[in-house]
């Protein structure tokens, strides 16, 4: 099997680590760009990538029976593409558990505890005991995608004594959720209820502008929402004018309708709005976690096995 890789992302680990029982059974080929793979795609099997391809790229590979992203989301590959070849996607669907569930606590205890203010006020050499802070305890995070992510996220909030609504297709009880609801009216029921919401969706055209105008009204004043899922989850522009206007208290951006976030946009320079460049997901052991299921998906494919985290080709997750 003819393994071609095409990422920037460095896959030093995932190549040195080959488990034994594949070295004679793979060749794994690492380019960087598409262009520098050109003379191997049209005998690639397998194409490995950390979110995008290059259709043209995909247009060289006639024989590519499988691709396996180093991404969750799927959203910038050429799905139809996929489809109509019948190759099957897989993706590294749980490898942001851990260090996606820690930002998200990170985050809610970042404001609550004005960590940027004290930030502030140590550059300036100021002394301020005064300022007053909230809690977590007996706050209520809203985590909108109760999947694997938003499972963890659950149980690091349910140790700070937090209650915990978590919304999914299904409404079928969690486990490490306090309430569990679904459809438009758990919508609406997490929103209103929420000290904390958490966005966790994927990309796909039904969630597109998933959160609108008429959403973010519902929400409290002293709200404050997270989005680490896309920037194509919520109205960009109806959640900046709430946010000037008062009608929640803040929010922390990892991701945006347009990356990098431009300069002009406002959110850079609105003091209850934390921004970060769509790092949630990053971590020192990331290309290892994601190497375990590239590993168990070769073994499927050479064996015949059941392959790890099949994208819905249909569906976009």
């Amino acid at each position: 099997m003819k393994i071609v890789a095409l990422t920037g992302m460095d896959l030093t680990y995932l190549q040195e680590h080959l488990p034994a029982d594949l070295h004679n059974r793979v060749q794994f080929h690492w380019f960087k760009s598409s262009e520098e793979a050109h003379s191997v795609l049209p005998e690639a099997d397998v194409i490995v990538t950390a979110g995008r391809i290059n259709p043209e790229a995909l247009q060289l590979a006639p024989n590519v029976k499988w691709v396996q992203t180093l991404s969750a989301g799927v959203d910038k590959l050429p799905l139809q593409q996929l489809a109509e070849r019948h190759i099957v996607l897989t993706n590294a669907r749980g490898v942001h558990t851990i260090q996606m569930s820690e930002f998200t606590i990170s985050l809610m205890l970042q404001w609550v505890r004005k960590t940027n203010q004290l930030h502030d006020n140590q550059m300036k050499s100021v002394w301020d005991h005064t300022l007053a802070f909230g809690e977590l305890h007996g706050k209520t995070v809203g985590i909108v995608g109760a999947g694997a992510i938003g499972e963890a996220v659950a149980r690091k909030a349910k140790a700070f004594d937090m209650q915990v609504i978590g919304l999914n297709r299904s409404g079928k009880p969690q486990p490490a959720f306090d309430v569990t609801v679904s459809g438009e009216e758990g919508l609406t029921q997490l929103l209103s209820q929420s000290d904390f919401v958490v966005l966790l969706l994927p990309s796909t055209a039904k969630t597109q502008r998933f959160i609108t105008r008429e959403h973010l009204a519902l929400l409290k004043s002293s709200a404050f929402l997270i989005n680490l899922a896309r920037g194509d989850v919520i109205d960009e522009q109806a959640l900046i004018a709430a946010l000037q206007e008062g009608k929640l208290a803040g929010a922390a951006l990892d991701v945006f309708e347009k990356e990098p976030l431009p300069a002009s946009s406002p959110l850079w320079g609105m003091d209850n709005v934390i921004v970060t460049p769509h790092i949630a997901g990053s971590s020192a052991h990331y290309t290892e976690r994601a190497s375990a299921i590239v590993y168990h998906n070769i073994r499927a494919m050479l064996d015949g096995g059941e392959m790890m985290n099949v994208v819905d080709l249909r569906e976009g997750y």
